[in-house]
This record gives structure tokens, sequence and C-alpha cells, in this order.
């Protein structure tokens, strides 16, 4: 649920611009602008370059559709260390401490088994080795033992490609979680590293706007919150795809069964808006990424304007 002046600005958005658009067709001018990889490489994904956007400082939006999956990484429930599959509150639903994510989804390689993981917890995180099992990436290292950051109550500190306040890299290894982009509140998507989206100047915390098919047309501003694998492309926070699936911000996920079997939000489009100047400045909130994404959705025409869009230019179905 967004909050009620959202809602507001949201509605009244949408009326003006379905009065205009009823005068004439809506024109984005998507064209095929190049197409990445998806579901480990078994799928492709096209993406768009759409019109100069003159309220945008003539910024050319992208646009692709695919579904989307859910990432958690950046919470501190994503990962416990004595519930590697996280299944633990599947099994018995009074159990806790609980994760929603399988351990080898912080692995340098996710194929390898948990008990990959469980043999180095058990040594205590003995070293060079657990960084062999664990990507450095996902997890934060203590500055001081170099072993994972672990909290008392038993979760691994997970990390994001970017921080959600000032300085929060300078704090890497203190085990802090409250500075990494929280998947739970913050809506935003993962994309690939290394690809074209960074050479189109998406970046870190880029604005970007999530659209549910037309038959609910949920719209959800958002931010490029991480960075995944190249093979990769349909990825979104938790916060993200409850929204899209028009769950409460409060519904939190249970386990990792549940986080697949509710919050995966199915085909969206994600709009994109390039340039260092749209970037959300820190800090990363939810109140702060809807007011941002809200703005530029609106400097762009509207929601109303995207959906016609698709239908014409991209996708009559969605």
């Amino acid at each position: 649920m967004q909050s009620g002046k959202f809602l507001r600005s949201a509605a009244a958005l949408a009326l003006a611009t379905s009065i205009s658009t009823n005068a004439f067709a809506a024109n984005c001018g998507f064209q095929f602008a190049f197409e990445r990889p998806d579901e480990g490489g078994t799928k492709k994904v096209k993406v768009f370059k759409g019109n100069p956007i003159p309220a945008l400082g003539n910024r050319q939006p992208l646009l692709f559709i695919t579904s989307l999956k859910v990432n958690t990484d950046g919470t501190k429930i994503s990962y416990h260390q004595d519930d590697v599959t996280g299944r633990r509150c599947e099994n018995n639903p009074s159990a806790t401490p609980c994760a929603v994510n399988n351990i080898r989804n912080a692995f340098n390689d996710h194929r390898q088994p948990e008990s990959d993981f469980t043999a180095v917890r058990n040594a205590g995180y003995p070293l060079p080795r657990t960084w062999r099992v664990l990507s450095p990436s996902i997890i934060e290292k203590n500055k001081t033992t170099g072993k994972p950051c672990v909290t008392a109550d038993g979760y691994l500190v997970s990390m994001t490609a970017d921080v959600a306040v000032d300085g929060g890299f300078n704090r890497a290894g203190d085990c802090d979680q409250s500075k990494w982009i929280d998947a739970l509140t913050v809506p935003a998507i993962v994309l690939p590293k290394a690809s074209q989206f960074g050479q189109m100047n998406i970046d870190k915390r880029s604005i970007v706007v999530a659209f549910s098919r037309s038959a609910s047309r949920r719209v959800v501003p958002g931010i490029v919150g991480d960075f995944g694998p190249v093979n990769e492309i349909g990825e979104a926070t938790v916060a993200m795809n409850a929204a899209l699936n028009g769950l409460a911000e409060t519904d939190m996920p249970k386990h990792r069964r549940d986080v697949i079997a509710r919050f995966q939000a199915g085909a969206s489009a994600i709009l994109l808006f390039p340039g260092n100047s749209l970037a959300l400045a820190r800090p990363i909130t939810r109140a702060r990424v809807t007011e941002a994404g809200t703005s530029a959705l609106e400097k762009f025409g509207g929601a109303e304007k995207l959906y016609q869009c698709i239908r014409d230019e991209v996708d009559r179905d969605f």
C-alpha cells in the first residue's frame, strides 16, 4: 500500500492523463535498444529506449517487461546461520528465528550444497576457507576478525551494491545491517552488473517505476538498489514485489516458500530514468523513493500514457 498522499496524487494524475489521451494516441517512441539474458541465460528480455523527455532534461527512458523474482539482500532476515534452507518456519510456524532465503544464494557458486556452509559454520568460520564458500559481496566481512558478520540472534549481515546512508561505505565491516538498502522496506530492482544499462547512464539509485499488468494497474516507484548476475534481469526487492501484488507494507514474508508463493509479482513493466542528476540522493527510504519516482513519472506524462504506449509500441496484451 502506498501513502494516502500518493494515492490521491496518483488518482488525480491518472484522471488528467486519461482525459488528455482520449484526444490523441500516446507516443513514447519506444524502439528496441538491446536484449539481456534472464533465467540463467535460458530466456531473452528486450529493452526499449523511448523519446527524449523535455521535462527530464531530454533524457531517454528505458523500458523492459519481465517476470519478477524476489531479492532479499540488504535485509536482516535474509540469511540465518541455523536456518540454511529458509524453511524452518515453513516446517514449524512457531519456530524462531527464521530466514527467508536459502544460504546458497549468498554463495560464490549457488550450485554448491548447503552442507558447504554448515561445514564452515561448525568449524567457527575458518579463514580463508569460509570466503571460498560465501561471497564477500553479499555477506559483510567483520573488519576486526575477517569472518562473516553475524548478529547476536544468528543472522548473517546481508549487503547490497549501494548504501542507504551517507558514509555507509566507510562503515563497511562494522556489522550494522541498517546501512544497507533494506529489501523489506525500499522498492527497488536489481540490474545485471557491467551491462548496457550502465553504458546508458542507468546506475545505482537511478529512479525506476514498476507497473503491474493492466488488469490491476499497480504503479510502484523505486530505484536501482543492487547489481546481480549477468544472466539475470528480473529481480526486485520484497517491498516492490509486495506493492505490485497489492500486499500491505506491513506484510512480511515468513519463510522462503512464502516469498515465492506470495511475493513474486509476475510479469511487470519497468520504466528506467537515466542520468546522474536523476539518481536519488541518500538517505534511501521508502518515502523518499516514492516522492522521487512519482515526480519522474509525472514529468514523463503519467501512468496512463505509459500503459497506452506499451500497448501501442511494445506489448498489445500488457
